[in-house]
C-alpha cells in the first residue's frame, strides 16, 4: 500500500495503482495536457473503500510512500491500473525510466537523473 501525497493532502492506494497513477503523471509532464482521474483509496481510520478525484497535469506534484497500516486491505482495481496505463501510453512519455531507477538502484551511465 502507498500513502500518496498530493495538493497539501494525502491518501492510501494500492502500490499497483500509485505506479499507474505516477506514469500517467510523468506522461503528463512532458506535455501541455492535464486530466481529471478518479482512483480507489481507502480511509485509514474507517477502512472503508471510497474514491479520490485528482486534476494531474504538467505541473502535478505527487509523491508517495510506502505504508503499512494494520487491518486495512488494498484497493486493488485493476481496470483503474489498465485505464491508467491506456492514457499514459495514449500521451506517450519522451523517455521511459528504468525500472532500475523506479527501485532505487544507482542509475547506470546511459541516463541522466
Amino acid at each position: 500500500m502507498q500513502r500518496v501525497f498530493y495538493a497539501g493532502g494525502s491518501f492510501l492506494t494500492s502500490d499497483q495503482i500509485a505506479e499507474a497513477l505516477f506514469d500517467y503523471a510523468a506522461a503528463l509532464a512532458t506535455s501541455p495536457l492535464a486530466d481529471v482521474v478518479h482512483v480507489p483509496i481507502v480511509d485509514e481510520r474507517s477502512t472503508r473503500q471510497s474514491v479520490a478525484t485528482l486534476l494531474i497535469g504538467p505541473a502535478s506534484q505527487l509523491m508517495s510512500m510506502a505504508a503499512d497500516i494494520d487491518g486495512l486491505v488494498d484497493p486493488i482495481d485493476t481496470e483503474t491500473v489498465e485505464e491508467l496505463e491506456r492514457r499514459a501510453l495514449l500521451v506517450g512519455a519522451s523517455r521511459p525510466v528504468p525500472e532500475a531507477l523506479r527501485e532505487g538502484v544507482a542509475p547506470s551511465n546511459d541516463y541522466e537523473v
